[in-house]
């Protein structure tokens, strides 16, 4: 039964891995046709795309969004669930499902609400104005991975270091914080990843002046469908994977330490 299950998840991983390697195939085309290379192969579309400046100023979007993004999904989520997790108040089960709402509304109605409002208040198609939103979808991530460790540290270590003579937020800084650590790193690219690859929100927020990469790429695969659709997306899917692999080293190390 356990090689029947290991056989299964190499199936598995395979079939989902079959069509980045199938983009990655294509991606070295040398014509202009979206098709996988036969007898030459070409960097002709990783040079197109990194020479571009529309391209270069989209992969920068995404970048700055992406890092904004992360901050203040990070911020949010600490603080909420520092707040859920150490305290006892009314509405603290209420707050908790507040912070989740954005997982279960879909992407088109969250960038339908939002597009009124940073109209109104002039923050259409600016980089704050995507952050914000796509930290709206990172937030409850960030949430519930902090909330599980800070409910898996114990309180008594942050009132034994009071009793010591720190304050609360020295206890924190030097007890809790480094506790959490890893979940907090980990938090942080998992939105960062949450935010490169979104598309509706930036699509419904950005302008034609300012795209993130995924927003940049729909009318290119609309119209003309190159292999540099093939090369943009290998770059933004490379990043996704470094990202996802790092979060799970900082995982599994944290696994680790706690089982020692």
């Amino acid at each position: 039964m356990a090689f029947v299950g290991r056989a299964a998840a190499v199936l598995v991983l395979l079939a989902m891995l079959a069509p980045f390697v199938y983009a990655v195939w294509m991606s070295f085309a040398p014509g202009e046709i979206l098709e996988p290379p036969t007898d030459r192969w070409s960097l002709r579309w990783y040079r197109e795309f990194l020479g571009s400046a529309r391209w270069t100023a989209a992969l920068r979007t995404t970048a700055e969004v992406a890092a904004v993004s992360a901050v203040v999904s990070l911020l949010g989520g600490l603080g909420v669930a520092l707040a859920v997790a150490r305290y006892h108040f009314r509405g603290r089960a209420m707050l908790s499902a507040a912070v989740l709402l954005p997982m279960f509304v879909p992407a088109v109605v969250l960038g339908m609400g939002l597009l009124p409002l940073v109209r109104g208040v002039g923050l259409w198609g600016t980089t704050l104005s995507i952050a914000a939103a796509h930290s709206l979808v990172s937030l409850p991530v960030v949430f519930l991975l902090l909330r599980s460790a800070l409910e898996a540290v114990d309180p008594d270590l942050e009132r034994a270091a009071r009793g010591l003579g720190a304050g609360p937020m020295t206890a924190f800084r030097r007890v809790t914080l480094p506790l959490i650590s890893p979940s907090i790193l980990a938090g942080m690219v998992i939105a960062v990843v949450l935010s490169v690859n979104e598309f509706t929100l930036a699509l419904f927020l950005g302008s034609p002046r300012l795209r993130t990469l995924p927003a940049a790429l729909w009318p290119e695969a609309r119209d003309k469908e190159t292999p540099l659709l093939a090369a943009a997306s290998c770059l933004s899917v490379l990043v996704t994977l470094v990202s996802l692999g790092i979060a799970a080293r900082v995982l599994r190390r944290d696994e680790v330490h706690k089982s020692a």
